[in-house]
């Protein structure tokens, strides 16, 4: 006689924690407690007579039949959903587009504005920002983000988008009355940080680089979105890192000058990440497609209006 299958519930926590690699983010991605989700895997686990999961103080690991139930689980679910949609068509419904909160404001927003009347563009999409970390996928809803990092996000399918140059920006204003200051003498002059540069480069990692040793400390205000500092910076209080994505636009309408300095690249770059599986549904694909040409698109123009910033081979995707 077949063995009765396994309420539902467990089947869910499975492929949510196997997807995430953690019992905490499957619980997020299911609105339920980590506990409840540890009971669902250990009944699913003594259900089926076979352990799913080795467990670890980072997180959790498919084991061997684990790695051999996944497929076979989530594709039930993936399965179930396509005969529903066929038995009973909802509504369309519009893609979820997340991306870094920088980014969007000063690169994607003002590209989705010059598309959105084409009738080949013919996305319905709601943009979000957030600022996502591999760890912390599971808690945002998304059908399509663009992330920065190293290209590590686990289970997700990755295409490199853009990678970024860095460099000192001010105002006008500010070049006006200073002039285009030598990388050896920007330390003397008010800077404007970035709090959190574990993924973009500040400015000890920009001095290192020019090869000038950084002041021991430098005061002056400090950010947690590349944006907010670059906003002082048009403002004429001192000098910020752009990078080319963030700072383009304004480059290019006069509001941003960029300082003359030998251009280094982020060792981060951007991603357009979606759930593995997912890339070949048709609106996906076509976001993904649209994504990757304005990209390009942008990083030809800026070698040709902007050579300063681009460097040999800056923008190579």
């Amino acid at each position: 006689m077949a063995q009765r299958p396994p309420p539902t519930a467990m089947l869910q926590a499975f492929v949510s924690a196997a997807q995430t690699g953690s019992f905490a983010r499957a619980a997020s991605e299911l609105n339920l407690t980590a506990s409840a989700i540890s009971h669902q895997i250990a009944g699913l686990e003594e259900w089926w007579g076979v352990q799913l999961f080795e467990r670890h103080s980072r997180g959790v690991k498919l084991t061997s039949a684990g790695q051999a139930l996944l497929p076979v689980t989530d594709g039930f679910f993936k399965g179930l959903e396509a005969a529903l949609q066929v038995l009973n068509p909802r509504e369309a419904q519009p893609l979820y587009l997340s991306c870094t909160s920088s980014l969007c404001s000063t690169w994607l927003i003002p590209r989705v504005h010059g598309s959105h009347t084409d009738a080949s563009f013919n996305l319905d999409l709601v943009l979000t920002s957030a600022d996502m970390s591999p760890a912390s996928l599971g808690a945002h809803q998304f059908d399509v983000a663009v992330v920065i990092g190293g290209g590590d996000y686990p289970e997700h399918h990755v295409e490199l988008l853009m990678r970024d140059a860095v460099f000192p920006v001010c105002s006008p204003a500010f070049y006006r009355e200073h002039g285009d200051i030598a990388p050896k003498d920007i330390a003397r002059y008010p800077l404007i940080h970035r709090a959190d540069d574990q993924i973009c480069p500040g400015w000890e990692s920009w001095f290192a680089f020019q090869g000038v040793a950084a002041p021991p400390y430098h005061p002056g205000p400090r950010f947690p979105d590349s944006s907010l500092a670059i906003s002082l910076a048009l403002k004429g209080a001192g000098i910020a890192l752009g990078r080319t994505a963030l700072v383009y636009d304004q480059l290019e309408e006069g509001g941003l000058v960029a300082l003359s300095s030998p251009v280094m690249m982020s060792p981060a770059a951007y991603y357009i990440i979606c759930r593995k599986g997912r890339q070949s549904e048709p609106a996906i694909a076509r976001l993904i497609e649209w994504l990757k040409l304005s990209a390009g698109e942008f990083l030809r123009e800026v070698g040709a209006r902007h050579p300063q910033i681009a460097g040999a081979g800056a923008f190579q995707r």
